[in-house]
């Protein structure tokens, strides 16, 4: 009777080493919340725009979601929603939502995508009109009309747009104007209008949430 005890233990050993017999779970085992993925965050990071946090891909679906937006990895006093307003003081500054996901007493969390945040891009394009004075003139007067055009409408009026003369990679300044509902008139008297064939170009100089940018150069003709 011992030999067949110390005989079955042997056989029991040997199938253990093998792989043969394996411990199985118990079917009700709890599979451990946890988030298992993320889409990246949603938005513009521009001062003005919103930035939406993705709820994430988890283990079992929670029952609520805690959010915390993080600016360089410290909390931001407040922004404690699933949109985040982007603010001045972002610019230059990472942002990154800390989403947290409630299941019953379990609570499981992640970092989305982090975000860098700039200024407002910017573009400008140029439009040269010649315009007669009065009747009476028979010279004309030569404007720049620059348009500008922005990520977000906000923060552009009463930034300053210059127009310039370029010449052998040369620029030199003819003139400066604020911008007004999105466009700037640069207007010139005869004297200072560019000689013969004159390209010419718009910058807007920046502000504290819109980049800086310039216009295409164009040719000008000056007719007498």
């Amino acid at each position: 009777m011992v030999r067949v005890v110390v005989r079955c233990a042997a056989w029991v050993a040997l199938a253990l080493t093998a792989g043969l017999l394996t411990h199985a779970a118990p079917a009700d085992a709890a599979v451990p919340f946890v988030a298992v993925g993320h889409s990246p965050t949603q938005g513009t990071p521009v001062p003005g725009g919103y930035l939406t946090a993705d709820l994430g891909t988890w283990t079992s679906p929670p029952e609520s979601y805690d959010f915390q937006w993080l600016r360089d990895g410290a909390p931001i006093p407040g922004a404690t929603s699933q949109d985040y307003l982007v603010q001045v003081a972002d610019i230059g500054h990472q942002l990154a939502p800390d989403v947290h996901g409630h299941a019953g007493a379990d609570v499981a969390e992640f970092v989305g995508t982090a975000m860098t945040v700039r200024k407002i891009g910017s573009a400008l394009t140029l439009d040269v009109r010649r315009v007669h004075p009065r009747p009476d003139k028979a010279r004309l007067v030569w404007m720049a009309i620059s348009f500008m055009s922005t990520e977000r409408p906000w923060g552009t009026d009463g930034g300053s747009v210059t127009a310039f003369k370029k010449r052998r990679g040369v620029l030199k300044p003819l003139g400066s104007t604020v911008v007004t509902r999105g466009a700037a008139f640069v207007r010139l008297p005869w004297k200072r209008a560019p000689h013969r064939r004159t390209k010419v170009l718009v910058c807007f100089q920046g502000s504290d949430v819109v980049d800086v940018s310039c216009s295409p150069a164009d040719v000008v003709r000056r007719q007498r």
